[in-house]
């Protein structure tokens, strides 16, 4: 059975209200995106039928990280990294420690990067030090991908629903508090974080195939 998104729409446009973005500077995202990096590879080959496991910025020392296809979302690469972990895939916004992600992409992680119309800096800085599996920005174009999601936990997870998972482990989704891999509190990311649950919660609603560890 195959993922729909038709449901997101909605919430993208509930999101750009509260957080007043534009659609036209994303559009501008999306054009510099695809002429500042060229994406190689197949990532549906790393998920379609897979368990896969997710880890978020809020991730602790205690948790435990299940088996299956890895996953970091953006700042948690950094933790995976200090259990000498290297993730099959980390999807960023270009908002973590960089230097950890340019070490794990030379490590063997794919990277998937979201272009949107507050990055577009990151987007010029790193295109020669980052080498993606594929590129996704808040609307589809005819060179990126757009699978949904706002944050890149919840944007991780409906890409691999988006790409056939079997089953998501989520490790490390904190939602009431700001991670040690998500960067300095504001309130923004506590409401940021309001929205990864609802994104969460509809997207287990919807497949059954969710687990919150």
């Amino acid at each position: 059975m195959s993922f729909a998104i038709d449901w997101w729409w909605p919430f993208q446009e509930e999101i750009n209200s509260q957080f007043g973005f534009s659609k036209s500077r994303e559009e501008v995202s999306s054009r510099l995106i695809s002429r500042l990096y060229q994406p190689k590879g197949n990532l549906a080959k790393l998920l379609l039928n897979n368990t896969v496991t997710i880890v978020g910025a809020g991730i602790t020392e205690n948790d435990q990280i299940p088996e299956g296809t890895l996953i970091a979302a953006d700042g948690a690469v950094s933790a995976c990294l200090k259990r000498n972990l290297i993730p099959e895939i980390v999807v960023t916004d270009l908002d973590g420690h960089l230097p950890d992600m340019v070490m794990a992409n030379k490590k063997g992680s794919e990277i998937v990067i979201h272009g949107h119309g507050d990055n577009l800096s990151r987007l010029f800085e790193f295109s020669t030090k980052i080498n993606p599996i594929s590129l996704t920005t808040t609307y589809p174009s005819s060179k990126t991908n757009c699978w949904g999601g706002f944050t890149d936990g919840d944007r991780s997870l409906m890409m691999s629903l988006g790409l056939g998972a079997e089953l998501v482990n989520l490790v490390g989704f904190n939602f009431e508090e700001i991670g040690e891999y998500t960067g300095k509190f504001s309130f923004k990311k506590l409401q940021k974080l309001s929205w990864a649950r609802k994104i969460v919660n509809k997207c287990k609603e919807e497949t059954g195939k969710v687990q919150i560890f």
